[in-house]
């Protein structure tokens, strides 16, 4: 009974320590914003893996590079099927405007469509309880991606 009660103590363990490793900081001496996500792979939420699965394609590594905006991701599944990833967003932050407490990057029109057509038609993403989301509106033209202030070190 000890070993089965000391087994659920450390699933539980691991549970309440697993996570995504998230970190946003301005790249010292230059205006470049590096956001960094990675997740553990054992337990969701894997928010890397929500960015990976916005990306068109199928290969492990998906890479996006346009108007000044960078993503790369390099991902695995679980056995249960589940993708988790580890993803570098850069970006110049003179790019963005601050609107609130979000610094936020907006393209509409053709410099728009230029960065959508590498992901799936209307991707969204929120992570880190909404403070970071990427949304990309195919339709509309349009695309954004923005952070809270608060998030950035």
């Amino acid at each position: 009974m000890k070993t089965f009660t000391f087994f659920i103590f450390l699933l539980a363990s691991f549970s309440l320590y697993s996570q995504t490793d998230f970190s946003a900081r301005l790249i010292p001496g230059s205006n470049i914003l590096s956001i960094s996500i990675a997740d553990d792979g054992l337990f969701p939420p894997f928010e890397g893996g929500d960015f990976w699965n916005a990306m068109k394609g199928n290969e492990q590594r998906k890479y996006v590079e346009a108007q000044g905006f960078s993503l790369e991701c390099d991902a695995l599944k679980n056995n249960q099927n589940e993708v988790f990833a580890s993803c570098l967003i850069n970006m110049p932050i003179s790019l963005m405007q601050k609107i609130g407490d979000v610094w936020v990057y907006k393209l509409k029109g053709a410099k728009a469509r230029m960065l959508n057509q590498f992901f799936v038609d209307s991707a969204y993403v929120a992570i880190q309880r909404n403070g970071v989301y990427l949304s990309s509106y195919n339709t509309r033209s349009e695309f954004y991606f923005g952070i809270k202030e608060g998030l950035i070190k």
